[in-house]
């Protein structure tokens, strides 16, 4: 059976998105563990080393192909009411962590590195700092207008908001659903909002 494709060869960028959502839809499929690149080369029609020569691991691939749907799941709306900003966001997020094709895989990433030191800090810079900025940049901005009390440094807030929804969602059995999130920003309010 031959890795070439029966259409012509597409290269560069769309080359690229190919690769990567043909990635997500057989992790969909295969999950994290039944996935290998040999899988995806050939589900693509192309060679394994078209693939080796943009990624050196499934793992790489993956975070690449991840990246690719879940930024825009993080972006915040600014209606200038902090709360219900962080409500909407983490209410919309959340499914995204559960769902295919972004829940299934990203726990298998997670539970790889906890063996992968170097995927380890690869998910902490690409995925779980990107969130913490994002949010502190939404509360820092709820600082600047007078929403949230302006002597205190936020960045631990962020973490704490980001890191109970992601524990409940990676680590627990609990839902995240309307009244974990209002539990959480009832007490982040209660901690932090103007008097």
């Amino acid at each position: 059976m031959s890795d070439q494709p029966a259409t012509p060869r597409r290269r560069g960028a769309a080359r690229t998105d190919e690769l990567l959502q043909v990635t997500l839809n057989l992790a969909a499929e295969v999950g994290y563990a039944g996935l290998n690149i040999e899988a995806v080369a050939r589900r693509a029609g192309v060679g394994k080393h078209t693939i080796y020569r943009r990624w050196p691991s499934k793992a790489a691939l993956l975070l690449d192909a991840l990246s690719r749907v879940w930024t825009t799941d993080l972006d915040y709306h600014d209606t200038g009411d902090v709360r219900a900003d962080l409500r909407e966001q983490f209410l919309r997020s959340a499914p995204a962590l559960s769902s295919p094709p972004i829940g299934p895989v990203y726990r298998g990433l997670i539970a790889e590195a906890q063996s992968d030191p170097a995927l380890r800090a690869t998910l902490h810079e690409r995925f779980l700092l990107t969130v913490e900025k994002r949010t502190l940049d939404r509360i820092t901005r709820a600082q600047h207008t007078g929403e949230l009390v302006a002597d205190v440094d936020l960045e631990f807030a962020a973490e704490v908001l980001c890191g109970t929804l992601y524990y409940r969602q990676l680590l627990s059995t609990r839902p995240i659903d309307d009244n974990a999130v209002d539990d959480l920003l009832d007490m982040f309010m209660a901690a932090y909002r103007t008097r």
